[in-house]
């Protein structure tokens, strides 16, 4: 049987490489540009792929658990946003080296291609943090409250950053993006006021969803729009790979911290 601890244990490992790469960039060791590029693209897709294995490997703890049919809806939303988000990721490496295809001032504009799996990816992610919070009532009119203020605030911040001339579909599609990644942040403040998670696990579940905000703000300030539309590369890349890995390796417990506290919270009521 695989215990959640090893899981936990394994999101440490996927972290640590995720910095080790950040480390052997800056460090001049390797880069996605130039003849080590096959290195470093091969390093992150074994770290993806241990990704993938720790979150199958959640789903399978969940899967022991004796109430496990009541968590697999759940435990199944959190993989196939990871799949979703993967396949973004796989877009984002730009195996073919295309640059300025949509316009003729944003360079890495093959990082709004990826958006088509990110967003889905990510709107399966915040059912799953919805199923967790579990608002009701007057929470549920405040908390549409708080989506529309951080989405105006969003919109703002967007139009800061963007570039005159980037075209509509770059434009539209991370504009879009950046409205509803904005809500992951929205959703660990969330997490982070709940009374109802126990505090560690809930505190770091919450920097995992703000870490998705960060993350993708990172990729538009400063690679797509930053430097005048060429962005500040491969630098920003590896910064941004080791905030947004880390987002991914703590938000696929989620499922797991559902459980727990439930679990919790039954044994709670029956002394």
């Amino acid at each position: 049987m695989v215990a959640h601890r090893h899981t936990v244990k394994i999101s440490v490992l996927i972290i640590a490489l995720a910095m080790l790469d950040l480390i052997f960039t800056l460090l001049g060791v390797w880069s996605v540009v130039g003849e080590t590029r096959n290195w470093v693209l091969s390093f992150e897709a074994l770290t993806l792929t241990l990704l993938l294995c720790n979150c199958l490997m959640i789903r399978q703890v969940i899967g022991q658990h004796q109430h496990a049919r009541s968590y697999r809806p759940l435990s199944n939303l959190v993989v196939f946003s990871l799949l979703l988000c993967l396949a973004g990721d796989v877009v984002n490496f730009n195996l073919t080296q295309n640059y300025f295809q949509h316009s003729a001032i944003v360079k890495h504009d093959y990082l709004a291609d990826s958006v088509w799996f990110f967003m889905p990816g990510y709107l399966l992610l915040f059912l799953a943090c919805w199923r967790l919070l579990g608002y009701s009532g007057a929470k549920v009119v405040y908390f549409m409250i708080a989506t529309l203020i951080t989405s105006l605030l969003a919109l703002f911040s967007y139009l800061h950053m963007h570039l005159p001339g980037s075209g509509w579909y770059v434009t539209l599609l991370t504009g879009g993006y950046a409205i509803v990644i904005a809500q992951a942040a929205l959703l660990g403040l969330c997490l982070l006021i709940s009374s109802d998670i126990p505090k560690t696990p809930r505190a770091i579940l919450a920097l995992g969803m703000i870490l998705a905000t960060v993350a993708d703000a990172l990729i538009g300030q400063f690679w797509i729009f930053g430097n005048e539309g060429r962005g500040y590369y491969p630098q920003i890349r590896a910064i941004n790979w080791v905030v947004y890995i880390t987002s991914q390796a703590i938000v696929i417990h989620l499922p797991a911290i559902t459980l727990n506290r439930d679990h919790s919270f039954s044994r709670t009521c029956m002394t």
